[in-house]
């Protein structure tokens, strides 16, 4: 452990002399997000400093980054015991229900919480727990209003095309949905009913010396990410 501090102190201390991100860069991010938004930003980054290494990791897992030898990982909403790491807040995400015109022309349109115990859902579910959906109703406090479902998958891709061909609401963040929104495959719902906004974290290794490259990653992410908490 001492001779990887060394080891990074040492980077820094280079990194100090130059305004350039060089060696490898090891990020791990969940994958839908990390596909979607964070590659995006760090693929842009490596284009821009030449001598920039990616090495990207997509798991929705838990990953220990001093044991896995992880320089930098993106984790969204509660990161728990974050001991031994540095953490900055680099965007936020905006959950919203949605469902395809289809399903509404079949099962009607929800009009408040109230109304989705009668509907049908497809939720997010892994290891045998479902992701509850959940409203805020203060500043403190959470609604939980989740709909019966018999589809349950650990896949956020695979709800956005289960919800579009109709088999029933989903509860997505909006920079996944986006795109299918604006075509008209999917329809937002429940739009006066506060959302639930979380953040998205960088965590790293704490160390009194950053590298550059780190230090320009979580940049760049933060400058980057804030725009996806929207439709």
């Amino acid at each position: 452990m001492r001779a990887l501090d060394e080891l990074r102190a040492g980077e820094a201390a280079l990194d100090s002399g130059r305004n350039e991100a060089a060696g490898r860069l090891r990020v791990s991010m969940p994958v839908q997000f990390g596909r979607r938004c964070v590659a995006p930003v760090l693929a842009r980054l490596a284009a821009a400093h030449p001598k920039l290494e990616l090495n990207l990791s997509f798991s929705d897992r838990p990953v220990d980054l001093i044991e896995d030898g992880i320089d930098l990982a993106i984790r969204n909403g509660d990161i728990g015991d974050g001991a031994g790491l540095m953490t900055r807040t680099v965007g936020l995400q905006r959950m919203t229900v949605c469902a395809a015109p289809a399903y509404l022309d079949t099962f009607g349109r929800p009009q408040s919480l109230d109304d989705l115990p009668a509907h049908r859902a497809v939720v997010y579910g892994r290891a045998g727990r479902i992701k509850a959906w959940q409203f805020p109703v203060d500043d403190r406090t959470l609604r939980e209003a989740t709909p019966p479902s018999r589809l349950r998958f650990d896949d956020l891709e695979a709800i956005a095309d289960a919800a579009e061909a109709g088999y029933g609401l989903a509860w997505l963040p909006c920079w996944l949905i986006r795109d299918r929104v604006r075509t008209g495959a999917l329809v937002p719902l429940l739009e006066n009913t506060p959302r639930l906004v979380f953040r998205s974290h960088a965590l790293w290794p704490a160390t009194p010396h950053l590298p550059l490259r780190v230090r320009f990653a979580i940049d760049a992410l933060a400058a980057a990410l804030p725009g996806s908490a929207e439709l």
